[in-house]
């Protein structure tokens, strides 16, 4: 019997039933693979979709934060209280930031990190739950949290103040009924203005509030005006007039920035435009009174003082306490130290304080200045109750000084603040009425003399000239305007520096 053969073809087309089972195996197993893997497979997908979900959701929870911490330390800068900071920072997270649904905790001052414990920290806590999409197939819960912490700081970002301008819209000055001598003034044409032939150097910050443009330090537009006036002006008659300081400060522009520099050689210019204003440093500072300096303060009344004799016959002592007004037209003068209250003026020359000429020593004496006749030095009103409004003012003011002290240098006289380490007016030389717009003008030629002035001058509404030549002052400056007339050059450098600028930063 002949055995049954088959072809190649047949062999291929008929496979054997052995084969056949395995393979039927195989792709059973392929299945169960499946069905086990691609749930997982799902799972991980999901997980790498929620992880980077996550991380959005973190990122702009973190941006929101750092924006409501920074908001909320600028509100406490601005004078705001913790709670007000409080529902600043609430705010910019839930309402600004669209993210209702977050939990906002706000320290004041930071509970951890490295800035725990410091005052001039706020401390931003974010918490919000997101729902899982998909890593909840592999056991990731149906929500996560996410949880960011941001932490600011007001911080020093000047070196100390000797000049602060606050008026950011002052009027146009125009300074009237200056004795013979004093060279009549040109309208004011920026918060603080610098003229003359000679540079003005300054040791310490200059910090000016005045919103006027027109450049900042790399010649791009800046504040509100295009053309003068300027938030700060330098004049250069020469090419020698220059201004220069530790830091310049401004709100708004100044005229040309390669008219400023640095006090310190070789450093890069100091000049920051278009930046916030400052607080006034002397905020807090009460009008004289028996009760707040009963040491300095009489409530004993002079009337008005004219001061005429020649300088051979004698001189003449005055005593704390409140004048009509006080004049100085020659002679020997000598101020006791204390505080002496101006509540008028000269009925001829409309002036409180004159100076004109005369050998003067006035150590340790502090001249405030007010225009309202009704003072009270025992309770300080009216002027108790300025409070921080500017007073009313039209746009262009034509004004006598309330204060003329001219040509001291030529007799050698001396004039410093009040030296009372107890008393609140310590250091302070010259105080207007915060309400009182007049101007105060000062002249000290040290070409001719060896006078020496010192002291802090404060006029928060008013307006501050000094012209000097090849002098020296410790004196520091607090006005709503400010200007500087010199020949030859000037040097302020108050040996007691007021409060630096301070901004908001982000510090964890």
């Amino acid at each position: 019997m002949r055995a049954k053969t088959f072809s190649p073809q047949q062999i291929a087309v008929e496979p054997s039933t052995h084969n056949r089972s395995m393979r039927s195996r195989r792709s059973g197993k392929v299945l169960v693979l499946l069905g086990i893997s691609v749930p997982a497979i799902f799972g991980l997908i999901g997980l790498v979709f929620d992880i980077g979900l996550h991380s959005i959701d973190n990122q702009n929870l973190k941006q929101a934060a750092d924006a409501a911490s920074t908001a909320a330390t600028l509100a406490l800068q601005q004078g705001k209280s913790g709670a007000e900071a409080t529902a600043m920072a609430q705010a910019c997270i839930q309402s600004w930031n669209g993210l209702s649904d977050a939990t906002v905790t706000v320290n004041i001052p930071p509970t951890s990190g490295r800035h725990a414990g410091k005052a001039n920290c706020l401390e931003v806590i974010a918490t919000r739950d997101r729902n899982n999409s998909f890593s909840r197939v592999v056991g990731a819960g149906q929500q996560s949290r996410v949880q960011v912490r941001s932490v600011a700081a007001i911080e020093a970002s000047t070196a100390g103040a000797a000049v602060v301008v606050l008026d950011p819209t002052p009027p146009v000055l125009n300074i009237l009924g200056l004795p013979i001598g004093i060279s009549p003034l040109p309208a004011l044409t920026g918060g603080l203005e610098i003229e003359g032939l000679g540079r003005v150097d300054v040791d310490g910050a200059v910090l000016v509030n005045n919103t006027w443009g027109t450049r900042d330090e790399n010649g791009d537009p800046a504040g509100t005006t295009t053309l003068l006036p300027c938030g700060v002006i330098c004049t250069a008659l020469i090419p020698l007039t220059h201004f220069t300081a530790r830091d310049i400060r401004v709100s708004g522009g100044v005229d040309t920035p390669s008219n400023y520099g640095s006090f310190v050689s070789g450093k890069p210019n100091p000049l920051r435009a278009n930046r916030m204003p400052v607080p006034d440093p002397y905020k807090s500072l009460p009008a004289p009174t028996v009760t707040n300096d009963p040491t300095n303060v009489k409530s004993t009344l002079k009337g008005g003082v004219t001061v005429l004799t020649l300088p051979l016959l004698g001189s003449t002592t005055l005593y704390p306490g409140v004048y009509d007004w006080i004049e100085v037209i020659s002679g020997n003068v000598t101020f006791k130290p204390g505080v002496y209250i101006i509540r008028k003026k000269n009925p001829i020359t409309n002036i409180s304080l004159s100076v004109v000429a005369g050998n003067i020593t006035a150590k340790g004496v502090m001249f405030y200045i007010t225009d309202n006749a009704s003072y009270d030095a025992s309770s300080g009103l009216p002027d108790s109750n300025d409070g921080e409004n500017a007073p009313a003012r039209a746009p262009i003011l034509s004004l006598i000084p309330s204060v003329v002290i001219d040509g001291l240098a030529a007799f050698g006289s001396k004039f410093s603040g009040l030296d009372s380490p107890g008393s609140p007016f310590d250091g302070m030389w010259i105080y207007q009425r915060r309400q009182d717009p007049r101007p105060i003008v000062i002249t000290h030629q040290g070409l001719l003399g060896a006078a020496t002035l010192q002291g802090a001058i404060y006029a928060k509404w008013g307006h501050i000239t000094l012209i000097g030549a090849l002098s020296h002052y410790d004196i520091s400056f607090v006005a709503g305007t400010v200007r500087f007339v010199t020949v030859l050059g000037m040097t302020i450098s108050p040996s007691t520096l007021l409060a630096p600028a301070n901004d908001v930063y982000l510090v964890e």
